[in-house]
């Protein structure tokens, strides 16, 4: 005869209260967005022609430099600055991506170009808010002219990187700076800080380039998947 074996009960005492775990777990999202943040950006720098850990310190650079404002000059209290991580660091990533021939010359700077008066039309001077433009309207402009002037080689991610953010700088940014009276529409006589590329963490021009690369890059191969015998610039 058999007799069932007789265990004790376990009871599992949990460390934490079931709020506190809420309030772990709300806590975890900033840290798991900035994680995803950071792994498509140093993506986005790969498919653009960046390697390894120059990727990952653009990253970087770009996140923290973000919140790094360098003053230029001063109008009529109204101080005219540049933004590391929304200015310098897609400078930077441009010049790299050119002077190491990851990109051809031609193709880039009618990109940059072609995005620059796409952003100035769509742009908007609004008094308070700096200058406004619909998120979309650069990372497309940038993808379609990193594939048009490429014909779909395999340089357009980085080719729209930097068509999308120095043309976006160029059109929405220091073109609306040039023209007479947007300063004032801007500021409406306050004192105030207008950044170049600015605008904070998730800055536009760095979102712009990432979403142009990963676009790009994407319906590129497509578009090579599908004729095999184009040419890759």
């Amino acid at each position: 005869m058999m007799i069932p074996a007789s265990f004790p009960a376990i009871a599992f005492i949990p460390f934490f209260s079931t709020g506190t775990i809420i309030a772990l777990g709300i806590l975890m999202i900033p840290v798991l967005l900035l994680y995803l943040y950071i792994v498509v950006s140093e993506e986005a720098f790969e498919l653009a022609g960046m390697k390894g850990w120059s990727a990952l310190l653009m990253t970087l650079g770009a996140l923290i430099g973000s919140i790094i404002d360098i003053s230029l000059l001063e109008i009529d209290n109204v101080t005219i600055a540049v933004n590391v991580g929304g200015c310098l660091i897609p400078l930077l990533v441009s010049a790299e991506l050119i002077i190491g021939r990851r990109v051809r010359k031609g193709p880039a700077i009618l990109s940059i170009l072609f995005v620059a008066v796409v952003s100035y039309y769509f742009s908007v001077p609004t008094q308070g808010q700096g200058i406004m433009m619909p998120f979309y309207i650069a990372p497309l402009a940038g993808a379609f002219a990193g594939i048009l002037f490429t014909r779909a080689g395999v340089t357009a991610a980085g080719t729209a990187y930097i068509g999308g953010t120095i043309g976006t700088l160029l059109g929405a940014d220091i073109c609306h700076l040039l023209t007479p009276g947007t300063v004032a529409r801007i500021t409406a006589g306050e004192t105030v800080l207008l950044s170049i590329g600015g605008a904070g963490v998730f800055d536009g021009i760095f979102i712009t380039g990432i979403f142009a690369v990963i676009l790009a890059a994407i319906v590129a191969r497509r578009i090579r998947e599908s004729e095999p015998d184009s040419t890759n610039e």
